[in-house]
């Protein structure tokens, strides 16, 4: 039965693949259009027989077709299409001629080698060249005729003479070696060939003769001293060590040249054989043979060259010194590495400072040890460079006798340096902070206060105890040295003692750090911008200089919001700052023009600039500014245009009074894009948005989100299907959908989260009036977003996940991949909350 089945299945294949031919073959013969020909050609390609070459012959001549004609005619196995193609060259010309010629060799069609041979004395050049390479893609009998052209060439242009060696070499590629060398010979022994063509045939002389080819390569090396280069590259194709020895004995005869290709070769090559050879050339010479030699003995590895290039670092010649040294670090395996840590005893100076960066640039961790006992030396420089070293190598396990060292040898700044780079690329900082407080607890003096800097690169909870606690020790070094590392301290843990040191210190410069610290952190906490702004105001009530009062502006800059406006615009009245004040309150109307047109209209009467590009952009915000309504709404859409939206250009136009995506399946949404809201980034606010979507589609209205590149954008979203299954749903681009019809959600800021069904989906979904109009209400309003359809409540989350809880964001309208589908939009209506 199985085997039944399978006979069945092959024949309703054939049947199929026979119906497609007739229906290509059929199509070939309308009326139809250049675009459909060519799609029936690809088909045919695939499907065809004999039964189509008739009628592909005919395109052959087809200056548009000619080419898909003869796509599909070269897979077809049957011998008509041979025929038909022979039979095209008494009639095309130019390049459907060219064409079939091509397409014959790649049929390989032995009895077309006549006819191809009397298309190599065409005219045209690219006929005859065509001929010649096809006649080589034929091969076998094709080669006598080659040959003869071969012999009557030179007089014509070297692209024919390309093209004749060419089908030769073609042919000898597809022949046993020993009469491929035969036919590689006769090529290269021909005068004024074209240089390429002169190398390729030397290059398949040699190769195919094998073991016998070393020889001749010898010979040639010998005879033809400018191919050196080229001959270095065909060695490379050889592995022997045959090669390698003939390679050796070379260098002894070579012009300077050509012995600094050999040796740049023999290290190329690879074999280990040449290490004897290439080594006195390392140690006497010119010196770019010495560093070419040096070179290759590194790539080649091998161990016995590792005493010979410590040896050379010590070189009187500055570059072969550096070579070897280069050498060194980049030298392969282990056994380097052991003898490099030995070479750290070594007594003389500069020796050890080179073996100390060897062992850093090759990242040698059995060198730690070896480097910690180095920090003792009594020679400055080592000290330094050994700290340096250990900086790059050690871990956090070494950090008390990292400590330690520091302490005896009194080399305080390296190696301050040198234990913030452990520290700074550890994961586990509370290990650190362990390993560093015991030293901390007996160190005096300077090496105090470095360790006090370097728990400011650790930053955790206990290294800010600990620096705290130095803080108000009675030593006045320490305490001060404390203090500055505080007001520069990394994390916002540090922002109530930066706020209780600018409100007591007495110490002007202090009173200053601390200021400048909290405008550094206030931004980077995870907190709600009117947090923020409530710790931004105390500060600016503290400040007394205008190089603070600049830096508090950039960081309202980044808060918009009516409160922040007001602000800056108490700023704006000093003429120190009017410059400085005006650019960021024109940038924070710009984000909050619909949300706050009133507040935004006074600020920016009041702006005084010189600047036209500044003035240009207070004239685009009052032009966006609407008065609300009673009810406290602005409208987003006028109904006419897309004036304050941008999207992808093409899709999203106006019809019927609404903002309107369609696809279509000719033109089909492969990828999301939005149409964005332009004129703010509201954060408290409810949107009222009245949406039609086809049954198919797929849609939703973009809150508190962020714009990304091409028309994209990553955040919430009140999700919608036509069909009603997300209608009421809060999507997130992270998290997929968060919150279904019918349910409340909290999120925490720990990621926990609790789920509670209030309503029933399904009773829910019946105030969305499919395939009609329908209204949606969004309320953000702090941690929280609501969803309404219809005046119907859907859905409520409370999230306090950062960063992913943006309390602000544009606004914008999708278009969704998928079927068909059609989505629109009017009566878009905003009112700020707060």
């Amino acid at each position: 039965m199985k085997h039944l089945v399978t006979a069945i299945i092959g024949l309703l294949l054939i049947s199929t693949a026979f119906a497609q031919e007739d229906k290509c073959i059929a199509l070939l013969k309308s009326n139809a259009s250049t675009q459909e020909k060519a799609a029936a050609c690809r088909e045919l390609a695939q499907v065809g027989t004999g039964q189509a070459v008739p009628v592909l012959t005919t395109l052959l001549g087809d200056e548009m077709l000619s080419h898909m004609a003869r796509y599909a005619l070269e897979p077809i196995a049957d011998p008509s299409v041979d025929a038909a193609l022979r039979s095209a060259l008494g009639t095309l010309k130019g390049y459907q001629l060219v064409g079939v010629i091509v397409s014959i060799g790649v049929r390989k069609d032995v009895q077309a080698i006549e006819p191809l041979a009397q298309c190599l004395r065409h005219a045209n050049p690219a006929v005859a060249e065509a001929a010649a390479q096809s006649l080589g893609s034929i091969g076998g009998p094709a080669v006598q005729v080659l040959g003869n052209a071969l012999s009557r060439m030179s007089d014509r242009t070297q692209t024919y003479q390309r093209a004749i060696c060419e089908g030769l070499f073609r042919c000898a590629e597809a022949m046993p070696d020993d009469q491929a060398s035969v036919l590689y010979d006769r090529v290269r022994t021909v005068s004024n060939l074209p240089y390429q063509v002169h190398v390729a045939a030397v290059r398949g002389a040699i190769l195919s003769r094998g073991a016998g080819g070393v020889s001749l390569w010898r010979d040639i090396l010998r005879d033809e001293p400018s191919m050196a280069a080229d001959l270095m590259g065909i060695s490379l194709a050889i592995p022997s060590q045959a090669m390698t020895r003939a390679m050796v004995r070379e260098l002894a005869q070579a012009n300077p040249q050509t012995k600094l290709r050999l040796v740049q070769t023999l290290g190329l090559r690879g074999d280990v054989t040449a290490t004897p050879a290439l080594t006195p050339l390392a140690h006497t010479g010119p010196v770019n043979l010495r560093i070419a030699a040096i070179v290759s003995l590194v790539q080649l590895g091998s161990p016995p060259s590792i005493p010979v290039l410590l040896e050379l670092v010590k070189d009187s010649d500055p570059a072969a010194s550096s070579a070897a040294r280069t050498g060194l670090i980049g030298f392969p395996g282990s056994e380097v590495d052991t003898a490099v840590v030995a070479w750290l005893n070594e007594p003389d100076t500069t020796d050890r400072m080179a073996a100390i960066d060897v062992a850093g640039q090759r990242r040698i961790t059995a060198a730690v040890q070896p480097l910690l006992q180095a920090t003792g030396d009594s020679r400055a420089e080592v000290v330094h460079t050994s700290f340096k070293t250990l900086g790059e190598l050690a871990d956090a396990a070494q950090i008390p006798d990292m400590v330690d060292a520091m302490l005896k040898t009194g080399a305080v700044a390296p190696a301050e340096a040198a234990l913030s780079a452990i520290c700074a690329r550890q994961p586990d900082t509370a290990m650190c902070t362990d390993k560093l407080l015991p030293g901390l607890h007996r160190a005096q003096g300077r090496p105090k206060l470095a360790l006090l800097r370097v728990l400011r690169t650790v930053g955790d909870a206990k290294a800010l105890a600990a620096v705290r606690a130095a803080a108000a020790e009675s030593d006045q070094t320490v305490a001060e040295t404390a203090t500055r590392v505080l007001c520069d301290w990394p994390t916002v843990e540090a922002l109530p003692d930066l706020a209780k040191l600018a409100s007591t210190t007495a110490n002007p410069t202090f009173r200053i750090l601390a200021l400048r610290g909290q405008l550094r952190l206030i931004p980077v906490q995870i907190e709600a911008d009117a947090l923020k702004l409530s710790q931004l105001k105390t500060v600016l009530a503290q400040i007394q200089r205008p190089e603070e009062q600049r830096l508090a502006l950039a960081l309202l800059g980044q808060l918009p919001s009516a409160e922040s406006l007001t602000i800056v615009m108490s700023i704006l009245a000093q003429d120190a700052l009017n410059d400085e004040a005006s650019v960021t309150a024109v940038g924070i109307a710009e984000h909050i023009a619909a949300t706050h047109p009133a507040e935004v209209a006074s600020a920016m009467k009041q702006v005084r600039t010189s600047n036209k590009a500044l003035t240009q952009r207070i004239q685009q915000v009052l032009a966006r500014i609407q008065e609300p309504t009673d009810d406290g709404f602005m409208s987003l859409f006028n109904g006419k245009d897309l004036t304050g939206w941008d999207g992808k250009p093409g899709w999203w136009t106006v019809e019927d009074g609404a903002l309107t995506a369609e696809s279509t399946p000719d033109r089909p949404c492969k990828v999301c894009n939005y149409l964005v809201w332009r004129d703010g980034q509201p954060g408290d606010f409810e949107l009222l948005a009245d949406f039609k979507l086809s049954g198919s589609g797929n849609s939703g209205i973009q809150i508190r989100s962020e714009i990304r590149p091409a028309w994209d954008t990553y955040g919430y979203q009140a999700d919608m299907t036509g069909d009603g299954e997300l209608i009421g749903f809060v999507y997130h681009h992270k998290y997929a959908l968060i919150a279904g019809r019918g349910t409340k959600a909290i999120f925490q800021a720990d990621g926990t989260q609790t789920v509670e069904q209030v309503s029933d989906p399904a009773a829910l979904l019946t105030h969305y009036r499919q395939d009609d109009w329908n209204t949606y209400r969004v309320v953000c309003l702090g941690p929280d977003i609501t969803l309404y359809i219809n005046g119907v409540l859907m859905c409520q989350i409370t999230d306090h996940r950062v960063p992913e809880a943006a309390r602000r964001g544009i606004i914008a309208l999708q278009m969704h991949p998928g079927p068909p589908m059609k989505i629109q939009f009017k009566n878009l209506r905003l009112k700020a909350l707060k």
